[in-house]
């Protein structure tokens, strides 16, 4: 039986919405788009400018995509933005994504600082899945395994610069 490992999503995310996320006020990310991504599968959150800085992770508990309007009343209390902003960020979408989290994880590291790890490391514009061997470098510089390790993986792994 193949064993079947969790997707990881790195999201880039603005830092003001990081914040209620690492303050509790927001535990749903919101999108226009739906990630292929199920219950516990991991999302590795990116700052984006003007902090530049990985900023933590969590695991996705579940997902949810509706109508716009609709969606709204079942997620307003957790969403961290207002029924305005909601609405002028959805204007032009029939579908609204909700990513509700579950073992929200805290870091801070700079750009500079993933990079002496994992030279490739690129922010993504939105959003980016990690490969196998991007997977193991990210725990490396998180300090969390989020692949099993007693599963025994085949897989090809970076070296690393210490």
């Amino acid at each position: 039986m193949k064993q079947e490992y969790p997707k990881v999503l790195l999201l880039s995310i603005k830092p003001q919405y990081v914040q209620k996320i690492l303050d509790g006020q927001k535990n749903i990310e919101l999108r226009k788009t739906r990630p292929k991504l199920k219950k516990g599968d991991f999302i590795l959150v990116y700052e984006s400018s003007p902090t530049k800085c990985l900023r933590g992770w969590f695991k996705v508990q579940s997902i949810s995509c509706k109508d716009p309007q609709k969606l709204w009343h079942k997620v307003q209390d957790n969403v961290g933005i207002t029924k305005a902003e909601f609405d002028d960020y959805y204007k032009k979408s029939k579908v609204a994504v909700a990513i509700a989290m579950k073992s929200v994880y805290s870091t801070k590291l700079s750009l500079q600082e993933v990079r002496e790890t994992w030279e490739s490391f690129k922010p993504p514009q939105n959003f980016y899945y990690l490969k196998k061997e991007e997977i193991i470098l990210a725990e490396k510089i998180i300090g969390f395994d989020i692949i099993d390790k007693s599963a025994n993986l085949q897989l090809t792994i970076p070296s690393v610069k210490h």
